[in-house]
């Protein structure tokens, strides 16, 4: 590891740039062509910046004490493998990062402690992973801004359960905007593997008044819904927790997305998330 320094680097998937945060002490935004990507603070790994983030970290300091059994697919600059690591030590992590560039890249400027970084495709990856004792699979795979088909369907999240423990806890990153027709499929595909699902997102997204980032969690087992829903009510970032009939209610009847009925995922707005 030799630290990180500002500039721009060819990736598999566009351009990667490092820009320093001067409002904090060793603290970095990772974006590919232009898009943010990743934010990670050295000094104090326990800061998420952004606020799809810190709800994931919410999710997990929700998840019983000690520590974690844990997949992440999709790595960027591997954030919350970070946090898992300076909040839950002992963690066993890997991390599954399909850019080979971007993965040399981030162990290069922010090192891999804590976890292992494999550079694999996501999907091809899940069969030959150990079956059955994950307690947390985190799925936040983008390629350019957008969720690839294949991290859509209920194929796809079949083989993530397979990864778990029976209270497992499978936790996704999913983007969209008005009229959340995405985001209501993929909360019915859940729904179609999981007993218990969860969704946190800002109201006005849930409103259809922008285009942002939703979190679901979903897992066999009793998701702690009462200290999330506190949690998540904080007056900085306040987000709303849906779930069980709203959940459903707020599907609207959205079908099952299947490797064979998969349309591709929204992409945001031109500018969206550029700097």
């Amino acid at each position: 590891m030799t630290g990180p320094v500002p500039g721009r680097w060819p990736v598999a998937f566009g351009t990667a740039e490092l820009l320093q945060d001067l409002d904090r002490d060793d603290a970095w935004l990772l974006t590919v062509d232009g898009v943010a990507q990743s934010y990670v603070d050295r000094a104090d790994p326990t800061h998420l910046e952004f606020d799809y983030v810190r709800l994931m970290g919410d999710v997990l300091d929700a998840l019983p004490d000690g520590p974690l059994t844990a997949v992440h697919l999709g790595g960027g600059g591997c954030t919350l493998p970070r946090y898992v690591a300076a909040t839950r030590p002992g963690s066993r992590q890997l991390v599954v990062e399909a850019d080979a560039a971007l993965a040399d890249l981030v162990r290069t400027s922010f090192g891999t402690k804590g976890f292992r970084l494999r550079v694999a495709d996501a999907r091809a990856e899940l069969p030959l992973l150990r079956q059955g004792e994950s307690d947390l699979v985190v799925a936040d795979v983008f390629e350019s801004a957008v969720m690839p088909l294949s991290v859509t369907t209920l194929e796809w999240v079949e083989a993530v359960k397979r990864l778990l423990r029976p209270d497992g806890v499978h936790v996704v990153n999913v983007a969209d905007g008005r009229p959340l027709a995405f985001a209501r499929a993929q909360v019915s595909t859940l729904l179609a593997v999981f007993a218990h699902v969860v969704l946190l997102a800002d109201p006005a997204v849930l409103r259809g008044r922008r285009f942002a980032n939703l979190v679901l969690a979903a897992s066999d087992a009793p998701l702690p819904v009462d200290p999330l829903t506190r949690t998540v009510s904080r007056a900085a970032g306040r987000a709303r927790l849906v779930t069980g009939d709203a959940l459903r209610d707020f599907t609207g009847g959205a079908a099952v997305v299947t490797d064979a009925t998969a349309q591709s995922a929204p992409r945001p707005p031109p500018n969206l998330f550029r700097r």
